[in-house]
């Protein structure tokens, strides 16, 4: 769980998307827990309140960025029920007490640093591709920061990973421990298995009417008419403005200038050295080399390391530049004098290098500027629907008049559809309904922008709640889900009886003659990599046996389920020169390091007082207390 919410907070300022950049930051609430006040508090940390309107932005916006990454809609209910949005709260909280280290250090950034880090954000850069002065100013009122807001945050967030990358590097971990962490993970499995399929059940009779009711009543969600919801949608897009738009010839030339290494791309190496005190050395290492012996083991022999240099071009080896260029794949040089040593290199890979000209760059050059002008336009077009709105006009009257177009859905669901089953007459956009169901009734959202590039104003007009089907209505669908809840059932009990039948007879030829099918060889299996028949679960259940021992589960992809037998169990020989375990090593110090930091994280809230108001979290996610 570390590892997935630290992917949500990394090196914020340095994404070049303005929705992924201000969202993120938005998304934590970093510069603005000054605000709001007691009475409506999520969570505190000492004296830094987290408000309940503040944590429902918050949650919104990692869910919109986390959408787009996933592609999918990931609902605030979602996030609820899988434990995702407490996990954004324990996050915020473990930030906010780094934050408070890196104030008691005295730790900061100058203000030519962080100036440096926000020029060099694209999304603050304007048509010509350049830092934009107005742009920026525009994005942060989108997002209701102020500029020195805007740049706390940035100033913040770059002490704070300067604290993290003091704390996390270069932790070693013992050799031992670390070879039988490896030969854990690296473990495979052999097993034999034999099939429990829906036909080892046979027909299952249907229910009665009472039996039937008390299936429905206790699946209240699965079996009532879904939400419904009537709203106002608000839309512009970058198709609406492209066309009215133009782009000189002179722009195209500067934005190719601009962005030249992107199009202009030297050959790029993958390069592996070797350094030897004399070239007496080097050169015995080298006639090792071409008689057989691996690269990585010659560095081993000499009491030495490999250093490995990926995505290099002829510029950045310097010296060895040209006899790295001269190498082909896997070729080992002769030893080179560098400085005080003598050096091998060996090439792993080659990246051919391109050269995109101006006249082949063009249509992607103005597709670009029309998007950035476009996104520029779309801007104006939504704060005049704000100056119109805030003037007194109604939703629709407002976003006409602003330019956008106006659609009225008298009822919708989470899907799409409208009562009769059919799509809804609308935009399709996932993230569009998305939003529709995590807005209040009454006034307008806030502008937004999705993936699609699309941007929006809704207002939510009347909810039209989910109601029970009857039992005539839901008879179809609730027996066929009754049905197969039963069939389930009588298979996992024939496969949980089967499995303890092969554990004492320490063989599956009783359980294969029983149902009739025959025992099959399974691939073999490992800790780290995913099953394709197998899923997670038992794949914990398999990797927990004795030898010899037995099990059952699920089926991936399927209704069946297997009875497994373990038949062989391997651990690879491990050498302190193979690449697989020294990556291992370095993975394992590097993982030591983020537990360092996450208990500096915990340490610091233990001096701190931590309180969490679980109604207002509840309500911040647009649900009741307990909900």
């Amino acid at each position: 769980m570390l590892q997935q919410m630290r992917s949500f907070t990394k090196s914020w300022a340095a994404n070049v998307l303005l929705l992924l950049i201000v969202l993120s930051f938005a998304a934590w609430g970093i510069g603005d827990m000054i605000r709001g006040n007691t009475d409506t508090n999520v969570a505190s940390i000492g004296s830094t309140e987290i408000s309940q309107a503040e944590f429902s932005r918050d949650v919104r916006n990692i869910l919109t960025n986390e959408s787009q990454r996933e592609n999918r809609t990931i609902t605030t209910e979602e996030a609820r029920k899988t434990g995702m949005a407490k996990a954004i709260l324990d996050q915020e909280i473990d930030r906010l007490a780094l934050d408070d280290l890196v104030h008691d250090l005295g730790l900061t950034v100058g203000d030519d640093v962080v100036s440096d880090r926000i020029r060099r954000i694209e999304s603050f850069n304007g048509p010509l591709g350049t830092f934009d002065k107005s742009v920026f100013d525009r994005a942060l009122r989108q997002r209701g920061y102020s500029e020195p807001e805007f740049i706390a945050l940035v100033r913040g967030d770059m002490a704070r990973s300067e604290l993290e990358s003091a704390v996390q590097g270069g932790f070693v971990i013992p050799p031992g421990y670390a070879r039988a962490l490896f030969a854990f993970s690296t473990e495979t499995r052999a097993v034999e298995f034999v099939t429990v399929s829906p036909q080892a059940i046979g027909p299952i009779a249907p229910p009665d009417d009472a039996t039937l009711a008390a299936f429905i009543k206790t699946r209240p969600e699965q079996f009532s008419t879904p939400e419904y919801r009537s709203v106002t949608v608000a839309t512009i897009g970058p198709e609406d403005i492209a066309p009215a738009l133009t782009v000189s010839d002179a722009e195209l030339r500067k934005a190719y200038e601009d962005d030249k290494a992107t199009y202009v791309v030297p050959e790029k190496r993958d390069v592996q050295q070797i350094a030897f005190p004399s070239e007496a050395a080097a050169k015995a290492a080298k006639a090792k080399i071409d008689a057989g012996l691996a690269f990585e083991a010659a560095a081993f022999q000499a009491k030495t390391t490999v250093d490995d240099r990926a995505d290099q071009s002829q510029e950045d080896l310097g010296p060895l530049g040209n006899t790295a260029f001269a190498l082909p794949v896997n070729g080992v040089s002769e030893p080179i004098k560098n400085f005080a040593s003598w050096v091998l290199l060996k090439v792993t890979k080659i990246t051919p290098g391109k050269s995109v000209s101006f006249e082949q760059a063009k249509p992607e050059l103005e597709k670009n500027l029309r998007d950035k002008l476009a996104k520029s336009k779309i801007d104006d077009v939504t704060n005049a629907f704000r100056e119109a709105y805030e003037s007194g006009a109604e939703v629709a009257v407002a976003a006409k008049k602003a330019g956008m177009k106006v659609t009225r859905v008298v009822a919708v669901d989470t899907q799409g559809l409208a009562p009769d089953g059919k799509p809804a007459a609308m935009p399709t956009d996932p993230e569009l309904l998305a939003h529709i169901f995590s807005t209040e009734v009454g006034e307008p959202s806030d502008p937004f922008t999705t993936t699609k590039g699309d941007t929006y104003v809704i207002a939510v007009e009347g909810i039209t709640p989910p109601k029970p089907k009857s039992l005539e209505a839901a008879r179809a669908q609730a027996t066929r889900a009754w049905t197969d809840r039963q069939r389930a059932k009588m298979m996992q009990q024939k496969a949980a009886a089967l499995a303890q039948q092969a554990q004492r007879e320490g063989s599956l030829a009783g359980a294969a003659r029983a149902l009739g099918a025959p025992v099959q060889s399974g691939p073999a299996l490992s800790r780290t990599q995913p099953s394709q028949m197998f899923p997670p679960a038992l794949m914990q259940k398999i990797f927990d046996l004795s030898p010899n021992g037995s099990t059952y589960g699920k089926v991936l992809r399927s209704d069946s389920f297997v009875v497994v037998r373990l038949t062989g169990i391997q651990h690879p020989a491990i050498s302190p020169a193979d690449a697989r375990f020294r990556r291992f090593m370095a993975a394992m110090g590097n993982q030591t390091g983020q537990d360092l930091s996450q208990s500096l994280a915990a340490l610091q809230k233990s001096k701190a007082k931590v309180t969490i108001n679980q109604k207002n979290f509840e309500q911040a996610l647009g649900g009741g207390e307990g909900s």
